[in-house]
């Protein structure tokens, strides 16, 4: 019960900011583009290591690709720490509503990246918080959750 009224807080938070919030919208493709943003949970190493192999897919085409991911443990464990290219944030960085506080999110959402995919399959609240209110010009992502913030959504079953 207390998980879904920090939830719903969190909720009114995020349109409140969503107001005031705008940003420049333009549909790219892996063409147009050359900066591109991966946000994802980290639920496991394997989901990791696609995740890894996308990016790597990206980068061959001359993309510029960052990646921030969201682990829901306290620490981050060992074997994501093997991946040197990705900002990862942990529970403990993120405010009792659902907004993260690691630094590196607020310079990522700040980012005008060309295209931002969001590779969560279910709704993560901070990262519908980085999603909704970063400056990427185009956002990609699945149908997960009510109020997508994304530009072009993708119902995978």
């Amino acid at each position: 019960m207390f998980k879904k009224f920090k939830l719903r807080i969190g909720h009114k938070k995020l349109k409140k900011q969503l107001k005031s919030f705008s940003r420049e919208k333009k549909v790219h493709n892996f063409v147009s583009a050359r900066k591109v943003a991966i946000v994802f949970y980290a639920s496991s190493k394997s989901t990791f290591q696609q995740i890894q192999d996308f990016a790597n897919f990206i980068t061959k085409l001359n993309l510029e690709v960052t990646m921030l991911a969201y682990c829901p443990q306290k620490e981050i464990p060992q074997e994501f720490q093997q991946f040197d290219n990705v900002n990862i944030f942990t529970v403990k960085e993120v405010n009792w509503c659902g907004k993260p506080l690691a630094p590196f999110t607020e310079e990522f959402m700040a980012t005008n990246f060309d295209i931002l995919i969001d590779l969560s399959t279910e709704e993560i609240f901070p990262l519908k918080w980085i999603v909704s209110l970063s400056k990427a010009k185009f956002r990609v992502g699945n149908l997960s959750y009510p109020d997508n913030p994304n530009d072009l959504i993708i119902n995978v079953k």
